[in-house]
């Protein structure tokens, strides 16, 4: 099982992602909006966590886009990129020996 330190680490490489990758409001580069995203850092969390397939996890941050923010246009394969960069967070299991 993971300690709190290691989950909060897990969920701000998380949050650099979705600004950095994702962002599909563009607001990276907007101070006052670096938070524009957390409400959906736990959803993506349990995703990863659960090593639920790259599907699922793309299916659904292109509903976030799609649904949650409105916009037209998206489509699922835009978030590939994303996907790619949040399989390759460092999720390191703790010994609990």
């Amino acid at each position: 099982m993971m300690d709190k330190g290691e989950s909060r680490q897990i969920r701000v490489q998380i949050r650099h992602v979705l600004l950095d990758v994702w962002d599909p409001i563009g607001v990276k580069d907007v101070p006052n909006a670096q938070d524009e995203y957390d409400s959906y850092i736990g959803r993506v969390y349990e995703l990863l966590m659960g090593n639920s397939p790259d599907r699922e996890l793309a299916e659904y941050l292109f509903a976030v886009v799609r649904d949650d923010m409105g916009l037209d246009g998206a489509k699922i394969s835009d978030m590939n990129a994303t996907v790619k960069a949040l399989r390759e967070i460092q999720i390191i299991p703790v010994d609990s020996n």
